[in-house]
């Protein structure tokens, strides 16, 4: 998928070498906060609910992971931190709401954040 690869391609580019210890657990709390944890599971929630065996495939699954780990190993190899985790979880969601044509005013301020190199955090 050429948008997956495309964002894949935005936080390859980002510059980590800005990101101290302290700016990584900064991240880690606006990513727990609740403006930004209650939007990520209500999100999360209403593309489960939109997936079955004919709108999301065991294949849609292979290529979802494939994309997860991809973006794992990119926060992963600059961070060496729970940053990896989270960053994957979003690629997966965002893989999912492209395969289910579901549309979300905050879930593009997730992509745009990604679009623009950084990491989407706090109330967005």
């Amino acid at each position: 998928m050429d948008f997956m690869n495309e964002l894949l391609k935005c936080i390859n580019s980002i510059n980590y070498d800005t990101f101290s210890e302290d700016y990584l657990n900064e991240l880690l709390d606006n990513r727990d906060s609740v403006a930004f944890d209650i939007e990520w599971c209500r999100v999360e929630k209403e593309i489960k609910g939109l997936k079955n065996p004919q709108s999301y495939t065991d294949e849609n699954e292979e290529e979802q992971g494939k994309i997860r780990e991809k973006a794992f190993m990119i926060i992963e190899k600059n961070t060496e931190s729970e940053l990896a985790d989270y960053v994957s979880d979003d690629f997966g969601l965002i893989y999912d709401s492209f395969v289910l044509n579901y549309k979300d005013e905050w879930l593009e301020k997730v992509i745009a954040a990604y679009k623009n190199k950084k990491i989407p955090t706090g109330a967005l």
